[in-house]
């Protein structure tokens, strides 16, 4: 149990990492570029992966502000410079998932969403209860594939089921701006 709290510790870290450990590169990414590809996903609907929790749909880049009305306060809250567009990225921790977000403009985009329990599970069914081999019956083949990891794209976007062992830890979807 402490080497599941703490593998899921260092993949939270690397996920706060990822909004605020900016290279040079990356601060010289175009706020421009990041709002054209988010307008070619609408506000209320994503393409590729979706989490559903308690019949809210959520996305990578989505508008977070009218799922952030329907989940209610979070558990805690983060920001931070971020890394995939030019201003605050916003972190939103609640007991079974975390939701990472990107500034556009006036909104905040979905750049990632990671879910940390088996109380929640993808469209698919999928949560962290399952097997390697529980995903590739429900995904096929994986796209990517690492020690720790198997990962699938689909549509501009990636989930990814992180293993400590033959033990899922997390599922996290993850936008393009964050590939």
């Amino acid at each position: 149990m402490k080497k599941r709290v703490l593998a899921l510790t260092l993949g939270m870290m690397m996920t706060a990492f990822a909004l605020t450990g900016c290279s040079s590169d990356a601060d010289n990414k175009s706020g421009e570029n990041n709002t054209k590809e988010s307008e070619n996903t609408s506000v209320n609907e994503t393409s590729g992966y979706v989490f559903t929790y308690n019949d809210i749909k959520i996305g990578v880049d989505m508008d977070f502000a009218p799922i952030l009305e329907k989940l209610g306060e979070p558990l805690s809250y983060f920001e931070a410079e971020s890394c995939a567009a030019q201003g605050i990225g916003k972190t939103y921790t609640y007991s079974d998932f975390v939701i990472d977000t990107y500034p556009d403009g006036d909104r905040d985009l979905i750049l990632c969403i990671t879910l940390k329990t088996d109380n929640v599970a993808t469209e698919e069914g999928i949560d962290l209860s399952m097997t390697k081999d529980d995903v590739t019956a429900k995904y096929g083949e994986p796209t990517e594939e690492t020690d720790i990891a198997i990962g699938y794209k689909k549509d501009g976007m990636r989930i990814n089921f992180i293993f400590e062992g033959d033990t899922m830890i997390s599922i996290q979807y993850d936008s393009s701006l964050n590939l």
